[in-house]
């Protein structure tokens, strides 16, 4: 595994080179007020290529993607896209130039349809007309199969749809480079991979893509070459095929990565006799007859195959969604909605940190403080004295990367948003501790911190609640697991038997013996 020379800037793209060059960035340097973003990077994107751009959160990818895409001028440095020099940041003279991208929120516009945010996307003269936009979009949606009413307002789209009709509006303009920033992170196993085939599909012909994503499986899949920035320089670029996961995550993240999960409470003897969270026969939407218990110091583990209940059960848990049924905190039942678990203990971290989890207007000791106000307050009046010697002690507990407590958390990495939110949740001294999909959008580095906050939180007496789609990430962190198909508890691994293997086995199993007994009964 050789690194790229990071001192010395590759020549101009021009004639004679063996492979043609569509994306050049050469010496891109920029800084914001307070962070150096970027340091005299270099990246060659060949014709016909996958190139994968992967680091942490803040290491610097979307910033570089934004210079590249015309919409964030570099302080020092030049972008060529398909040999032509991007004189100024312009996106529309990158996008005439070629070059397409796909951010990680999507760019549609909530009140109009996805025919019209298409046709605007990609220019009304190349649809033929407002009149035959729909026909044209119906055309580029259809490869999905997701049935996505071309007439619909985009604001009554789902997460997933949306993020499709964003990539189909990229493919749309055929581009030269195509630049996929998280393009996974709201699709299914089975979007993924046709996704892929469509990315496969734009390199045959020619083009060239850059995929930026933090699951490095899925990068190690697709991609011909990859890239690893950290800490806004570049620290080598390598053929997919002679690098393995653990090489990368080493280069994402500075260092060895030898203890990705802290040790679990069954090992170290941290778990507590007593049930701390007791539940008994629940019932929802999406869940029934669901009878639990978790004890102080212990992390159970939520698993099964998406869409069998696991995340209305922990919404409900949080007083977030309708339920009937019992759920007791300390041998105190539990009732009242979500004002009624939080006045028990009861703190949710949710899977969607944007919408329910940080203010995103606020700063980071404001989110911080915002779940204990009457601690940070004197007198009635919130103390900012107090407010901000309460975030400095979690953004060092925490290892949270924020330029000042007064920072906007909005300009914080995913990551580090995260952290801030379980920053918040941690001093309200949760006695329950739910978290849903704690380490979606997150990258390596992010990941250990907060599987070391999870299992602290437990060993200070909380029991904790863990719903995630990563078997490996349960199999580390979990003392329990429970599998849920069609609503229902339908098995508990614990000790050695929380395996991936044993986690994926039970999902998919219970889910086919669900099935047949169903079948059956109808037959009968």
């Amino acid at each position: 595994m050789t690194d790229i020379d990071i001192g010395t800037a590759p020549a101009p793209p021009g004639a004679g080179t063996e492979v043609s060059s569509l994306l050049r960035l050469d010496g891109i340097t920029k800084t914001f007020p307070g962070v150096r973003a970027l340091t005299d990077v270099h990246l060659d994107v060949r014709a016909g290529e996958i190139h994968a751009l992967v680091g942490e959160n803040g290491a610097g990818k979307s910033t570089l993607m934004a210079v590249a895409s015309g919409a964030l001028a570099a302080d020092e440095g030049s972008v060529w896209i398909a040999g032509t020099l991007l004189t100024s940041a312009d996106p529309q003279e990158a996008r005439r130039l070629g070059l397409g991208i796909v951010r990680q929120d999507p760019a549609l516009l909530p009140d109009l349809t996805v025919a019209e945010n298409m046709a605007v996307g990609v220019g009304i003269r190349r649809v033929g007309g407002l009149g035959r936009a729909v026909a044209w979009a119906t055309a580029q949606l259809a490869p999905w199969d997701m049935s996505i009413d071309p007439r619909t307002r985009v604001a009554d789209l789902s997460v997933e749809q949306r993020f499709v009709v964003e990539i189909a509006k990229a493919l749309a303009l055929d581009p030269r480079v195509l630049i996929l920033d998280e393009p996974t992170e709201h699709l299914s196993i089975e979007e993924v991979q046709k996704l892929f085939a469509r990315v496969r599909e734009v390199v045959a012909g020619g083009a060239a893509v850059v995929y930026i994503s933090h699951r490095i499986p899925e990068v190690k899949q697709i991609s011909d070459r990859i890239t690893v920035l950290r800490d806004g320089k570049v620290r080598g670029t390598f053929p997919a095929a002679e690098v393995d996961e653990a090489q990368i995550i080493e280069r994402a993240i500075g260092r060895k990565l030898e203890a990705v999960f802290p040790e679990k409470g069954s090992s170290a003897g941290t778990i507590r006799d007593a049930d701390r969270l007791a539940v008994r026969g629940l019932r929802g939407d999406h869940f029934h007859d669901v009878s639990l218990t978790v004890r102080s110091g212990e992390i159970v583990g939520l698993a099964g195959v998406q869409g069998n209940g696991q995340a209305a059960l922990i919404r409900a848990l949080a007083g977030l969604e309708a339920s009937t049924g019992e759920v007791s905190v300390d041998g105190r039942r539990v009732s009242g909605g979500s004002a009624g678990a939080a006045a028990a203990g009861v703190v949710y971290v949710p899977a969607d940190r944007h919408r329910e989890g940080v203010f995103l207007p606020l700063s980071v000791a404001e989110n911080v403080s915002a779940g204990t106000l009457p601690q940070a307050s004197v007198g009635g009046f919130v103390s900012d004295r107090r407010m901000m010697a309460r975030a400095k002690e979690m953004i060092s507990r925490l290892s949270i990367k924020t330029p000042s407590p007064r920072t906007a958390v909005a300009s914080l990495s995913g990551g580090n948003q995260q952290k801030v939110v379980l920053a918040r949740t941690l001093l309200a001294r949760p006695r329950v501790l739910l978290a849903e999909e704690p380490t979606q959008g997150v990258d390596a580095g992010a990941r250990v911190d907060i599987y070391r906050i999870l299992r602290e939180a437990a060993d200070d007496g909380a029991a904790v609640v863990v719903l995630s789609s990563d078997g490996v990430e349960l199999e580390g962190l979990c003392d329990r697991v429970l599998i849920l198909s069609r609503g229902e508890v339908v098995q508990e691994l614990s000790g050695a038997e929380v395996t991936e293997t044993a986690i994926a086995r039970a999902a998919l199993t219970s889910t086919t013996v669900r099935a047949r007994e169903e079948t059956d009964g109808r037959r009968h």
